[in-house]
């Protein structure tokens, strides 16, 4: 890998992860480990340069992982982050801190390595929009391997397990409260996240809200029905219909060519 090593700290309160965390990292190349920490506390309290990734776990005394990055962002410290942790049920509130991966134990030493190059192509990304920006420093919330900006996955909970799903097998997302609904080969799935900030996640030149509610994937759209006072119905490819409000044709049409 061209450029410095990447810059990890680990954080987890038990002594054998931390240690077996470090010896997995030892065996990857392009990493420099900073330091092993037992809390919260102890990694705020670390007179080290800010660190390009964290091998983090959710559940610790006092202050758990997320109350750790939350003061980070505070003072404008936006590490990648791999969650390592026993509890499944986090995985939603970890994409809230654009988690890279989100690794459940036990964990074998191959699936650590999948993580490590998720995260090497993360922190890359990030160099680079740092360089392009003219920017110093390693500190940036792109977490995510990004495509012009854009997120290339997202990552959802299911059934106990964590999917990374391809943003290019969305079909459409419907905001549900506190929530979003992710629609991908005819299954649903539930993101903790505002609509605003998922539609700020997607390519415009793929993505586009067709309502207060729906974001859609125009290459899913097969038939546009007009209804009336200026709205129209979508038709999906599976079948799904979806309104097309008057407020949001104008982001629409862009996408239309007259025949």
């Amino acid at each position: 890998m061209n450029g410095a090593p990447i810059t990890t700290l680990v954080v987890d309160d038990e002594p054998l992860a931390r240690r077996r965390l470090a010896r997995l990292l030892a065996r990857e190349s392009g990493f420099t480990l900073l330091g092993e920490c037992a809390s919260a506390a102890e990694a705020l309290q670390m007179e080290l340069p800010a660190p390009e990734l964290v091998l983090l776990d959710v559940r610790m005394p006092v202050q758990d992982g997320f109350a750790l990055l939350q003061r980070w962002r505070e003072q404008g410290v936006s590490p990648c982050v791999v969650f390592v942790t026993a509890y499944s049920e986090h995985a939603v509130l970890a994409f809230d801190f654009d988690a890279v991966d989100y690794l459940l134990k036990p964990f074998d030493e191959e699936r650590f390595r999948k993580a490590a190059e998720r995260a090497r192509t993360a922190v890359l990304a990030v160099r680079a929009r740092r360089q392009q920006a003219g920017e110093a420093g390693a500190s940036d919330p792109g977490n995510w391997p990004l495509r012009g900006g854009h997120a290339e996955r997202l990552l959802v909970a299911e059934d106990g397990k964590v999917l990374f799903l391809p943003v290019r097998e969305v079909e459409f997302v419907q905001s549900a409260g506190k929530y979003v609904k992710v629609f991908a080969q005819g299954r649903c799935h539930l993101m903790r996240q505002p609509m605003h900030e998922l539609e700020a996640r997607l390519d415009p030149r793929v993505f586009v809200r067709v309502h207060r509610t729906s974001i859609v994937n125009v290459g899913q759209i097969v038939e546009m029905h007009p209804l009336f006072h200026g709205d129209c119905e979508l038709v999906l490819r599976r079948g799904t219909r979806l309104p097309l409000s008057r407020r949001y044709r104008g982001h629409f049409e862009r996408f239309l060519v007259a025949g």
